[in-house]
């Protein structure tokens, strides 16, 4: 039995243009789906992963001023599995609900989440996965990961961006910048980009309990703890509010039961409440407490025709009917499908930033106009020197800040790699900030082993000509 649980995920990006998951961009989620039961329609009951995790274990509703230690979610499926001779192999990232009894030798108390972010999160991953094998008994593998949550670094291939978690800009991602309509884009291509890397896990997963003989008997659940939001304007992306419900509500949920061979879709207001019964439905096990949650196979998830979700602090509750909600969510995929495109990575970076007529052109064929006192300064930029990919990163990831430009002035941006324009952009400031910054992610294939030419343009006159802002 594996319970696979992802943070940050919203999971509408998963979607092509046929409504389905993209199975090209994200092969393993799209396994998942045609081998067991897909509910995508499930959601979310809080927008907070230190109440959003355990609620998934124990199948409770969240309560103000809660808190996701072991004491204040005493019995969870740990323990109806483990009263059933099941042996635990738990990993969590933020908690530590594993009781002793079930889990020796486990840890104490919750890691902190900051430091959890800032390292090891594929390690931990790799070690959790390295532990699936064949055993002498019934064996229940629980991992919480903390992924695709900020902050984004991998790449689709496994490589990183950069070394470290810090962000080329301080706070890049954060409240300073979502105000700026392309700054919000360049960092949701970020996410699509760290999306491909937890389909890449997934798919280890999956390979592993097959190379054990374990995948066609086992039960299977990959979920989330909330979504996440790309909305410009706003104060904040991840407090639940009724304008960002239809991003931060929706979450994966894929069931596959033992033995299961052929997909299956609910339409089904399925809830994250509901894992913990989901999965004690399937196994035929009691539940010795009492939940707020019900299995997604039953009866009263396939009548409920609202989302129900309370605010962080409990003082209202974002109700959305279910017609509402779907149709805010197919917006939604449109938008992004027209702007990231879908299938082969290619389109994930042509749909963005003025100018895109440039892409693919040659640096030489370009109309050049004198430089002027404007220029680039690169963060980083030494990395693209000595690419070597044998070191784990790919630095994609082109930034800096401009100098000597005028007060409140913002420019188109092209970059040629090699000679080819591969990115285009255009710059932004952060807010309360005077310097204006400039961040472009380039296609992983554009770069070479070794010296690599990249030449940053401002382009003029609508894509007419352009004038070299700095060079690497």
């Amino acid at each position: 039995m594996v319970l696979l649980i992802f943070d940050e995920f919203p999971s509408d990006a998963l979607l092509g243009p046929d409504g389905n998951i993209d199975a090209k961009r994200y092969p393993a989620f799209a396994e998942l789906a045609r081998d067991g039961w897909w509910f995508k329609n499930a959601h979310t009951v809080y927008d907070f992963t230190r109440q959003a995790v355990p609620l998934i274990f124990d199948g409770r509703r969240p309560v103000l001023r809660g808190r996701g230690s072991r004491e204040a979610h005493p019995k969870t499926i740990y323990d109806v599995l483990g009263r059933r001779g099941y042996r635990m192999v738990a990993s969590e990232d933020v908690t530590a609900l594993c009781p002793p009894r079930w889990c020796p030798g486990g840890p104490a108390r919750s890691p902190d989440t900051l430091k959890a972010l800032a390292n090891g999160r594929p390690e931990r991953l790799r070690r959790w996965i390295g532990r699936i094998r064949r055993r002498d008994r019934k064996t229940f593998y629980v991992k919480h990961t903390l992924l695709p949550h900020v902050p984004y670094v991998f790449l689709p291939s496994g490589h990183r961006t950069r070394d470290g978690v810090l962000d080329p800009i301080n706070r890049m991602n954060r409240e300073g910048g979502y105000h700026d309509s392309f700054l919000s884009r360049h960092n949701e291509q970020r996410f699509l980009l760290q999306l491909g890397f937890v389909d890449r896990q997934l798919g280890a997963v999956l390979r592993r309990l097959r190379e054990n003989g374990l995948y066609d008997r086992a039960l299977i659940v990959a979920t989330a703890d909330h979504g996440g939001s790309f909305e410009t304007g706003v104060a904040s992306r991840r407090d639940i509010t009724l304008r960002n419900v239809d991003e931060v509500g929706p979450v994966p949920l894929f069931v596959k039961r033992p033995g299961q061979r052929r997909g299956r879709t609910s339409e089904a207001l399925v809830r994250t409440l509901d894992v913990m019964p989901t999965i004690a439905d399937v196994v035929n096990a009691p539940i010795p407490f009492s939940t707020d949650g019900r299995s997604a196979f039953g009866r009263a998830a396939r009548r409920r025709q609202s989302v129900r979700i309370p605010t962080r602090n409990f003082r209202r509750t974002i109700r959305i009917s279910r017609r509402a909600w779907i149709k805010r969510r197919r917006a939604i995929v449109r938008r992004r499908l027209r702007r990231f495109g879908s299938g082969d990575l290619a389109s994930l970076y042509t749909g963005i930033g003025p100018n895109r007529a440039l892409l693919g052109k040659d640096l030489a064929g370009l109309r050049p106009v004198r430089a002027g006192s404007v220029r680039a300064e690169f963060v980083g930029g030494d990395r693209l020197q000595e690419v070597r990919p044998e070191s784990g990163v790919m630095p994609t990831q082109l930034a800096g800040t401009i100098r000597g430009g005028r007060r409140g002035a913002k420019r188109d941006l092209a970059v040629a790699v090699n000679g080819r324009v591969e990115g285009v952009g255009r710059t932004w400031r952060l807010k309360g900030q005077r310097p204006e910054r400039f961040a472009l992610n380039l296609p992983e294939a554009s770069l070479r082993r070794g010296r690599n030419r990249v030449v940053l343009l401002e382009v003029l006159g609508g894509g007419k000509s352009v004038r070299v802002l700095g060079r690497i």
